[in-house]
This record gives C-alpha cells, sequence and structure tokens, in this order.
C-alpha cells in the first residue's frame, strides 16, 4: 500500500520500504491500483521467492517478503485492524510464530483445469496453474498431484467447467497426518458414482512407492454435483481404506475426514488450543486409567478434582477445541453445522474417554437459550465472516464469565469485538501466525465479564 496525492494507491508484490517506479493502472471510486515498472531500491526486508510460480500462482503473496518482517507487519496490521473498526486500542500480546514457514500446510485443495492441470487458481483469476511445485505443502503433495495429473489424462477423464458445469473431476484434495504420517486423498467429482477403482488402487500403490515421508491409506470420491464454487459437498464415496487419517494434538488422537475442518498449521493449531486450555482456568488431572475403548492408546478417562461448571465450544469442528478444554470442566457441549464433523467428532470423544464431552448437530446461533445452557465460558472459533448477529445476541443474554475468541479475520473480529466489550473487557490478545507466506493473521481474543 503507497499513497499518492493524498490517495490510496494498491500495489501488488510492492513491499514496504521498496522505492519504486509505479504505472497507475486502474482509478477506482476509494483507491488506485498500480504495477511495479521497475524497483530502484528494494527494501532491507525484500527477499528471493523460494517458489517458481511466485507472481503467477494466487496461493502466497509475501514469499518475497523476510519473515520477521512478515510476523511485524502482521502484528501490526492486527492492531490497526481493532483501532479503525472497533475503536480498540489495545496492546497485542507479541505474535507467535510459525514452527515451520515451509511445507507447514496439513492440507491442499487443488483445482483441476484445462488439459487436466492440477494446481492453483491465477491471481485473480480462476484460470488454474499447473504447479509443479509448492514450497508451502510437503513434497509428497506434488508426487501425489502428478501422478494425478497423468492418470486424469491418461484414461482422458473430462475436466470439470464452472461455467457449462460439465466434466467430471473438480478438485483433488490432500490431507496429511504427522502423528502416523498418513495421507488421505480425495477426488472432487460431478457424477453420481465414480468408476476406475481397480485403476484408482493400482494408481495408489504406485504412488507409494515414490512418497519419501507419507503413504497413502485411503481414497474416496467426494460426489459434488451442485453448480457452486464450493469445493467439498457431504457425500462420500470411499474406494479405498477407511476415509479418514489420524492426527495427535495436545495428547488427543482424532480421526480426520476429508470434508471436516482441521486447523491447517497443526503445531500452531496446538499452541492456540494450549492457550484456550491455560484461559479456561482450573486445570484437572487425568485418570491413569486407560478407556477400555483401546487400551493401546493413551486416551483416558478424566477426572477433574477443580474445574468450572460448563463450556460451550460453539463452532467445534471434529472437536478439537472441546477436547483440549474437556479437564477444565465438569460439561462441555459443542455445536457444529456440518453432520460428517459432528459424527468424527463424538468418535473422537469416545474414543478419547472424554465422556464429560458432547455434540449436537445445528448452527449456534439457532439454537435454544435452554440448549445452550448457563456456560460460565464460551469459545467460539467462527469463518471468516465471523459471528452472526444471532450469535452474539445470545452471548450477551446468557453472560458467560469468560469468551475465548479464536478468530481468521482481524476485520470481523473487530466488528464482534465492538458489539461484546459493551458487556466485556478485553483482557488479552495474541497474535498467531498460522499462515506464513501469506496476509493472513490468526489472532486469540480472551474476554471477561465486567
Amino acid at each position: 500500500v503507497a499513497r499518492h496525492e493524498g490517495r490510496v494507491v494498491f500495489v501488488p508484490g510492492l513491499v514496504p520500504d521498496d522505492t519504486a517506479e509505479i504505472e497507475i493502472i486502474a482509478d477506482k471510486k476509494n483507491y488506485l491500483l498500480g504495477k511495479i515498472k521497475k524497483i530502484i531500491e528494494p527494501s532491507p526486508d525484500r527477499t528471493q521467492p523460494l517458489c517458481r510460480h511466485f507472481g503467477i500462482c494466487g496461493g502466497c503473496s509475501l514469499q518475497h517478503y523476510a519473515y520477521s518482517a512478515q510476523l511485524k507487519w502482521k502484528e501490526n496490521f492486527a492492531a490497526q485492524s481493532l483501532r479503525r473498526l472497533a475503536g480498540l486500542d489495545l496492546p497485542l500480546a507479541g505474535i507467535i510464530p510459525s514452527e515451520n514457514i515451509w511445507a507447514y500446510r496439513n492440507k491442499a485443495q487443488l483445482p483441476f483445469g484445462k488439459g487436466s492441470a492440477v494446481g492453483f487458481f491465477k491471481m485473480n483469476s480462476h484460470d488454474v496453474v499447473d504447479l509443479q511445485e509448492c514450497p508451502i505443502h510437503h513434497a509428497d503433495f506434488w508426487i501425489i498431484a502428478e501422478s494425478f495429473r497423468r492418470f486424469a489424462r491418461e484414461k482422458n477423464i473430462p475436466i470439470y467447467d464452472e461455467k457449462t458445469h460439465k466434466g467430471i473431476l473438480r478438485h483433488l484434495v490432500i490431507r496429511k497426518s504427522d502423528y502416523l504420517k498418513e495421507i488421505l486423498v480425495g477426488l472432487v467429482v460431478n457424477c453420481r458414482e465414480f468408476g476406475l477403482r481397480p485403476e484408482i488402487k493400482r494408481l495408489t500403490e504406485e504412488i507409494n512407492q515414490k512418497l519419501q515421508t507419507y503413504k497413502i491409506v485411503s481414497v474416496v470420491a467426494n460426489i459434488n454435483q451442485k453448480k457452486t464454487n464450493k469445493i467439498l459437498a457431504e457425500r462420500i464415496d470411499n474406494i479405498l481404506g477407511s476415509g479418514f487419517i489420524t492426527e495427535k494434538i495436545g495428547g488427543f488422537l482424532y480421526k480426520v475426514s476429508l470434508n471436516t475442518f482441521l486447523q491447517v498449521n497443526t503445531p500452531q493449531a496446538e499452541k492456540a488450543y494450549s492457550k484456550i486450555k491455560e484461559w479456561c482456568g482450573a486445570v484437572g488431572e487425568r485418570n491413569r486409567t486407560a478407556s477400555p475403548l483401546d487400551a493401546q492408546n493413551e486416551r483416558l478417562a478424566l477426572s477433574v478434582v477443580e474445574r468450572c461448571r460448563s463450556v460451550l465450544d460453539a463452532y467445534c469442528g471434529i472437536g478439537t477445541i472441546a477436547l483440549s478444554v474437556a479437564e477444565q470442566a465438569a460439561q462441555v457441549l459443542g455445536i457444529e453445522e456440518a453432520p460428517q464433523s459432528v459424527k468424527d467428532a463424538r468418535r473422537n470423544a469416545e474414543n478419547n474417554g472424554a465422556l464429560n464431552v458432547r455434540f449436537i448437530q445445528g448452527q449456534a446461533e439457532k439454537q435454544s437459550i435452554e440448549t445452550l445452557g448457563a456456560p460460565e465460558i464460551i469459545i467460539v472459533d467462527p469463518p471468516r465472516k465471523g459471528l452472526a448477529a444471532e450469535m452474539v445476541g445470545k452471548i450477551l443474554e446468557i453472560k458467560p464469565q469468560k469468551i475465548i475468541y479464536l478468530s481468521c479475520n482481524p476485520a470481523s473480529l473487530a466488528r464482534d469485538l465492538k458489539l461484546l466489550t459493551s458487556v466485556y473487557k478485553v483482557q488479552d490478545i495474541v497474535p498467531y501466525d498460522f499462515f506464513p507466506q501469506t496476509t493472513h493473521v490468526e489472532t486469540l481474543t480472551l474476554l471477561e465479564i465486567n
């Protein structure tokens, strides 16, 4: 972002302290859009991008910016958003850097394009860049992508066209587990039934011989015949394996399906969940009797010596936060809209012996006050759009002692905090870098009732 004659100029590819010659290419109502013609003097923080596709692919936008500078920028961005949009001039805790700044993502959603291209969309378009690498994903992902690219071409499988709604292959989705080094592959297809099962199984065997670190343990077809840009649909058909992988976070084991939510940076998620657990207060003790459900794993029944009465996890996904705080409360209720996520969450609670955690399917904001109960702590981890107005209203009606808000969008967080701080006081805000090489920043906020 630069300024020219008092007007804001957005210049893709420019970093703070660059000196450059800029060409104005568009004059919008509230800003100008420019492009770099020449870097006259590069910023001390300008670096060489690691990826050969940088500047073409619309994924990473900060690879040319030193990581230490990225962290400062994100911390300032979060603080400025809260100040500008919510009028909150709050000191933020230092941003928590990512343990890994490359190959940190545990999931890739790769659209198919013309000529069986597999990759990401070009910047500001839906044309697919046929990627040969992506350094924020593990190299094994690209062995898999190349194999399915070749398979689609050899079998002449029609590629989905979002304009005509014709064709079969829509996306290749890859998820990995660092705990067991497992990979789950999903083919998102525009058809009622996906054949080629024997061929897919043979292809998987061939791929597993090439992989360096991980192993494909399951392949599924995700049947998505809707005219939508939403990548995943509900229906899953197993082609190979169980349809899930197993990940370990904070001592708990989680079964993860293709179409459920899991934070893409597992070590960072573990740090954030640990902080949430700390903020929930009293720490319980684990009964050292193994769960009869699975004596081979440390999935232990919970026995709490000092705890709050109840915790509500309002956007619980597969139960990662709910289970993380199970030792802190007599009862934990998780609410989740996606049916498969609720199914996985219930299985995860059972397998981990978390007998004081239960889940219901639905939108948290649509639940009655009787269903939500009177939790002492409400935890929210909403999508980028933030909390629904109804949810803010429900929280202010229930008046829990604490609200813990994990946000992936400082703008929607600021909007919601502006409403919540009519009754609550912000006690702490901690930014986390879940997404190195991008402009995204996660923030964890603790509010306590005045």
